[in-house]
């Protein structure tokens, strides 16, 4: 019945689809698959929601206000994830719990001095390979691809001890974090 809001396996798709965008923007330059997503996967979804919804207000409007609770669930969640992405609390939770691990890590390719083999482990909540990358004793950094799978590794972090890393050296996107933390987006992200 057109009148009845739309089932569990339609929910459970849009909440598919929010953990997979709250995946993707957690990190410190977001995946630009996270709009191709939104665009094929949720808006598709949510277009969807409003015929259907349109179509029952117009067919029995006292029924939908009956199952409100199952029709308004649709629109708390995007709700949800746009105030979400847009405070970038997926990025600032995931970072926060992984901070003093990829800084152990980080601290680690320091010592070995581990310049052109990438060492990889997981630290906190990313799967990172790092290196140490200096030209100076002043512009010595540590860099942090993220290995989100299946995501290429074209985002990392940049960890500058001594000061803010050469801006010469990125000529795409770079963000600063946190105290010595930066965040990088790769020649080959899009």
């Amino acid at each position: 019945m057109i009148d009845k809001p739309p089932g569990w396996c339609y929910h459970a798709a849009v909440v598919l689809t929010t953990l997979v965008l709250f995946w993707w923007v957690s990190i410190p330059v977001s995946y630009s698959e996270s709009g191709v997503l939104v665009i094929f996967v949720l808006v598709p979804l949510v277009l969807y929601w409003v015929v259907r919804f349109l179509v029952a207000l117009i067919r029995d409007a006292r029924a939908v206000w009956r199952r409100l609770p199952g029709w308004i669930l649709l629109p708390l969640i995007v709700a949800g994830l746009w105030a979400a992405v847009d405070a970038d609390l997926p990025f600032k939770a995931r970072f926060a719990l992984s901070r003093s691990s990829m800084e152990d890590f980080a601290r680690s390719i320091l010592t070995s001095g581990a310049r052109e083999d990438s060492v990889c482990a997981w630290t906190g909540l990313y799967p990172v390979c790092g290196h140490l990358s200096a030209e100076t004793e002043s512009s010595t950094v540590v860099r942090l691809h993220i290995s989100d799978w299946p995501i290429t590794g074209s985002r990392g972090f940049i960890w500058a001890p001594y000061g803010p890393p050469p801006l010469d050296d990125y000529d795409y996107d770079l963000r600063h974090v946190t105290g010595p933390w930066w965040g990088c987006r790769g020649w080959d992200g899009w």
